[in-house]
């Protein structure tokens, strides 16, 4: 069985990938963790150490990628190395699931694409950090997640990639496991 990645980063919301975890271990679905340093501090202050570093990835090893939203993504955004090791990941060939403002490291790493997303962040305040509407072509960002009808879009899946906002983590994670045929309980959640 093929794993899942899953990358950390100080400051990563701990809560929005609570069940996508959840969901990867009663199907008993492995995964490794990855972090830039020996260990990331979520933004709760847990402490996970990393089972590898982000150079020991056998990326023929894995079928997806799960990203946590974080409080504060200025240190992660410019790093090539998770630049690097994010676009090792092809959304003709693995899941990509990210929450929150994480699909910002996906635009950074240019493996969106042409692809649709949902993402917890303001497009006006993207701009200020140099980011383009032409990059952010395919996004909506938190201010226009209510639809015409009044529904509200905050879980958006492209082909391979899940994106959601953070408050959506629950149906995020069930998703997440639905993407990878997992056999998991989804009524844990309710």
């Amino acid at each position: 069985m093929k794993k899942t990645a899953l990358l950390l980063y100080d400051y990563f919301s701990n809560y929005e990938i609570s069940v996508a975890l959840s969901v990867l271990g009663q199907a008993g679905k492995p995964y490794d963790v990855f972090c830039v340093k020996a260990q990331a501090i979520s933004e709760e202050g847990l402490c996970v150490k990393r089972s590898k570093a982000l150079s020991e990835l056998v990326i023929s090893e894995f079928d997806s990628l799960l990203l946590p939203g974080c409080m504060d993504l200025r240190e992660t955004i410019n790093d090539n190395q998770v630049h690097d090791f994010i676009r090792k990941f092809n959304l003709n060939e693995h899941v990509i699931a990210s929450i929150s403002s994480s699909p910002l490291l996906l635009l950074k790493a240019g493996v969106i694409g042409e692809k649709k997303y949902v993402a917890g962040l303001v497009k006006e305040e993207l701009l200020e950090e140099g980011f383009t509407m032409a990059q952010m072509e395919g996004m909506r960002d938190i201010t226009q997640l209510k639809n015409e009808d009044g529904t509200i879009t905050s879980l958006f899946a492209d082909g391979n990639l899940l994106t959601a906002v953070g408050f959506a983590f629950i149906a995020f994670g069930i998703e997440f496991g639905k993407m990878l045929g997992l056999t998991f309980e989804p009524r844990w959640y309710q």
